[in-house]
């Protein structure tokens, strides 16, 4: 899940980028996603998963919640558009709200 998502921000970084500076990055994302799809115990879970995974899983998107929100407060920090700044402290409360409801 983790390479997906790295997948996905790298093909955003790779398309909002002048002249193909991080394709590099997208191609090493895409192809470390493939190759753990070729792991058969590392599959994507297809049914419910047990209780002690749905709760690790849900610690580890917290902790992931909480880095992002770090770097989302320090943007708004170093902004001068008010705009910016209240957007971000949106988004702020909005994954403090995830946060709180994956604990």
């Amino acid at each position: 899940m983790g390479l997906e998502l790295i997948g996905d921000a790298t093909t955003v970084l790779a398309q909002t980028a002048p002249e193909d500076a991080y394709q590099t990055a997208l191609t090493e994302a895409t192809d470390a996603w493939w190759a753990l799809t070729e792991a058969p115990t590392l599959a994507w879970p297809q049914a419910s998963m047990p209780d002690t995974e749905t709760e690790e899983l849900a610690t580890a998107i917290a902790a992931l919640v909480l880095e992002v929100t770090e770097a989302i407060l320090n943007v708004a920090s170093k902004t001068t558009d008010p705009a910016d700044r209240v957007a971000c402290l949106k988004a702020v409360h909005h994954a403090g709200h995830v946060h709180a409801a994956l604990r």
